[in-house]
C-alpha cells in the first residue's frame, strides 16, 4: 500500500494523535448528516476502540488522509465483503478542506488500490439524496446509482433517500483508459 501518495494527499495509517479530529468530524451534523446518532456525543477514546475493533479484522482499513504537507484533513475507510470481491468505501474530511480535491484524490486512490491490488469486482458507497457534493463526486469518478431507499433518512424533519453508487471493475478501467491484463493496470 506504498502507492497512496498522489498530489495533493496521501493515506496513512491513523495515529492516535488523529483521534481528536475524527471525534469533532463524527460529532459535525454538518459531516454526518445521515447518521441518525443524535446527539452526536462521540470522544476521541470511543472513535478509536470503535475504528480499531471494526478495522483490525482482514479486508479492512481505515486510513488518515493527510495533505503532502502532514495535516490530517479527513479519514477514509473500506472493508471488502465478500472478501476480493465487492468493497465499501467510506470517507470524511472537514468542511474546511472541501472543494480542494482532497477527497477526489482520496477516493481515487483507493479506487486504484482495490481494483489494482486487490482485484474487487465492484466498489460501493452510501450516501444520502441531500448530499450533493458526494454525489457529485462519485459521479466524476464514474459511480452510478444502484438502489435507492425512498425516505429512509429524516433531517430536520424532512425525509431523504439513502443512495448506493456503485463502480464495477471493467468502468473503472475503461473510463481511465488502463488496460487490465491479468490484475494489473497499463496504460
Amino acid at each position: 500500500m506504498d502507492n497512496l501518495v498522489g498530489k495533493l494527499i496521501r493515506l496513512r495509517s491513523l495515529q492516535d494523535s488523529d483521534y481528536d479530529y475524527i471525534a469533532t468530524l463524527r460529532n459535525d451534523l454538518r459531516t454526518q448528516a445521515w447518521n441518525q446518532r443524535l446527539p452526536p456525543c462521540f470522544t476521541p477514546q470511543m472513535i478509536k476502540e470503535h475504528l480499531e475493533e471494526r478495522f483490525k479484522k482482514e479486508n479492512r482499513g481505515v486510513f488518515g488522509i493527510e495533505t503532502r504537507e502532514g495535516k490530517l484533513v479527513g479519514y477514509l475507510n473500506y472493508h471488502e465483503d465478500p472478501p476480493r470481491f465487492a468493497a465499501t468505501v467510506g470517507l470524511s474530511t472537514g468542511i474546511g478542506y472541501w472543494g480542494k480535491g482532497y477527497a477526489k484524490e482520496s477516493m481515487e486512490l483507493i479506487l486504484r488500490f482495490l481494483y489494482e491490488e486487490r482485484g474487487v469486482q465492484v466498489v460501493r458507497l452510501w450516501t444520502w439524496s441531500g448530499n450533493e457534493r458526494m454525489i457529485g463526486l462519485a459521479k466524476k469518478l464514474g459511480f452510478l446509482t444502484s438502489a435507492t431507499l425512498r425516505e429512509s433518512s429524516i433531517l430536520k424533519g424532512k425525509p431523504f433517500d439513502t443512495l448506493m453508487m456503485d463502480m464495477l471493475r471493467e468502468e473503472f478501467f475503461k473510463s481511465r483508459g488502463l488496460k487490465e491484463e491479468l490484475g494489473v493496470s497499463r496504460k
